[in-house]
C-alpha cells in the first residue's frame, strides 16, 4: 500500500526534532527576526503539515543566496547530510525552542462525501493538501488519487463514455476543459466544497489520456466529437450560451473560457465591440486590442467573414488576437495567446 491508500493514519510519520539541532551556530549566524516571523506565520497557515511542505524553499527565498552558499560550504554537518535536511531539522527544533509547536492544532476527523467513510486530515499526503488547501481538506486520499494525478483513470473507457464525460465535465466547470484537467496544482483552488464534490463525482468516469488519444487521436478531436467545441464542418451557428463569472453572456464555451481567463487575471474587457466599418462585431476588446474566437474555421462562409475581420484590423491598425479551438485545449496555449494582455 502507498501513503495515498490510508484514511485513518498519518501520511507521514511524526518527527521528534532533537533540540540540539536548534543550536547550529552556522545557521544562527545568519538567522534573523524575519525568519522567526516566517516560521510563526507558516505554522499558523499550515498547522500540523508545516514541516512536510516546502519550508526549506521558503527559508532560502528569505535569505541572500550568497549567505546560503557560504553556509552550505562551511557548515561541517552539510558534508555529512543533505543541506536541505539540515535546514529542515534546524527549523523543526527551532520551532520547539520558540514554543510555536504549542500553537499547532490537531488534525480533524471528517466524513468523506464521496465514499461516506471516516478519515483524518493528516492522512492526505502533501500533493493532495497543496491541491485542496489546508483549510479545505474535505475528501479522503483514496477517493482522490485516481482522479487528479497524471496517468490515472479508466484505461478501457468506450468512445461513448468518454464523450459523455467530456460533456459533463464541461457543463460542471462551465468552460472548455483543457487537456488533463484536474491534474493541475491549481485546478481546484477557488472551488467550494460543493463545487468540488460535483466535479469529483464527474471525474469518477475520467478516462486516461492514453485512452482518449487511442480512440480519438487527440484531446481536441475528442472535444469536437463530444460537441463541446465547434468545427468547420458544421453550420456557422453559435454554440451553448452561458453566463461567465463576470456576468457577460457568452455564446459558446470557447468564448466563456476566454472571458473567464480575462476575468481571473483582472483584465478589463468589453464584449461584442463594433468594427470601425461594416456590420461586424468582435468577441472581446481589451484597450485597443480585439480578441476573436474563431471556432468554426473550415466553414467557407465563416472563413470569409474571418478574413474580412482580419483585413479590417490591418486596415485600421487594430491589434488582433486570434484564438482557435486548438488554443483552448491546454493552459499553456491559451496563456501564450493572452499573456501579452497582462500588465504588471
Amino acid at each position: 500500500m502507498s501513503i495515498y491508500d490510508h484514511r485513518e493514519q498519518p501520511a507521514y510519520r511524526p518527527v521528534d526534532f532533537d533540540p540540539q539541532y536548534a543550536k547550529n551556530q552556522y545557521i544562527l549566524e545568519w538567522w534573523t527576526p524575519e525568519h522567526d516571523k516566517f516560521l510563526s506565520e507558516h505554522i499558523a497557515i499550515m498547522q500540523w503539515a508545516w514541516w512536510s511542505g516546502k519550508i526549506t524553499d521558503e527559508i532560502v527565498k528569505l535569505t541572500d543566496k550568497n549567505i546560503i552558499e557560504t553556509w552550505r560550504m562551511t557548515d561541517p554537518i552539510c558534508k555529512k547530510y543533505a543541506w536541505q535536511n539540515v535546514l529542515l531539522y534546524f527549523a523543526g527544533a527551532y520551532v520547539k525552542q520558540l514554543g510555536l509547536d504549542n500553537k499547532i492544532k490537531q488534525p480533524t476527523w471528517k466524513i468523506c462525501p464521496l465514499c461516506n467513510q471516516k478519515f483524518v486530515e493528516n492522512s492526505l499526503p502533501m500533493p493532495l493538501i497543496d491541491r485542496l488547501g489546508i483549510d479545505k481538506i474535505d475528501f479522503c486520499s483514496p477517493c482522490l488519487q485516481n482522479k487528479i494525478f497524471p496517468n490515472t483513470g479508466d484505461n478501457y473507457a468506450s468512445a461513448k463514455k468518454i464523450k459523455k464525460y467530456l460533456v459533463e465535465l464541461s457543463s460542471t466547470i462551465g468552460r472548455v476543459p483543457p487537456q488533463a484537467y484536474g491534474e493541475g496544482a491549481t485546478d481546484f483552488t477557488n472551488l467550494s466544497t460543493d463545487e468540488r464534490l460535483a466535479l469529483f463525482r464527474v471525474m469518477e468516469n475520467k478516462p486516461t489520456s492514453n485512452r482518449v488519444k487511442k480512440l480519438f487521436g487527440s484531446w481536441l478531436n475528442a472535444l469536437i466529437q463530444a460537441g463541446v467545441l465547434e468545427d468547420g464542418t458544421r453550420k456557422a451557428s453559435r454554440g451553448i450560451q452561458s453566463i461567465a463569472k463576470d456576468g457577460h453572456v457568452c455564446l459558446s464555451l470557447g468564448e466563456r473560457t476566454i472571458d473567464e481567463y480575462l476575468f481571473a487575471h483582472g483584465i478589463d474587457h468589453k464584449k461584442e465591440p463594433r468594427y470601425p466599418e461594416g456590420n461586424y462585431r468582435g468577441d472581446f476588446k481589451v484597450g485597443l486590442t480585439f480578441i476573436e474566437y474563431f471556432g468554426l474555421t473550415g466553414n467557407p462562409e465563416y472563413d470569409a467573414k474571418t478574413q474580412e475581420k482580419i483585413r479590417l484590423c490591418k486596415k485600421h491598425n487594430i491589434t488582433l488576437v486570434a484564438i482557435y479551438p486548438e488554443d483552448l485545449i491546454s493552459r499553456e496555449k491559451l496563456e501564450n495567446k493572452l499573456s501579452i494582455l497582462i500588465t504588471n
